[in-house]
């Protein structure tokens, strides 16, 4: 998922796995749940015309990465 262009835009709704790594419960680029997780920026996703900001975390193997 990673993505050094801009910000990463999806369009809702999303899968489990995607809205869990939107919550901050999992690394935006691999899913994976094992702590610790820092933080690693934002990821926009758009819902009838809004857009929604949401602060997503990574894993240790990605944490140098941007979203």
């Amino acid at each position: 998922m990673a993505n050094t262009t801009g910000p990463l835009r999806l369009a809702l709704p999303v899968d489990l796995a995607t809205l869990a790594r939107l919550q901050g419960r999992a690394c935006i680029t691999c899913g994976s749940t094992e702590y610790p997780l820092t933080p690693a920026g934002h990821v926009e996703t758009t819902s009838c015309g809004a857009v929604l900001p949401w602060a997503v975390v990574a894993c240790p193997d990605h944490a140098g990465e941007r979203p």
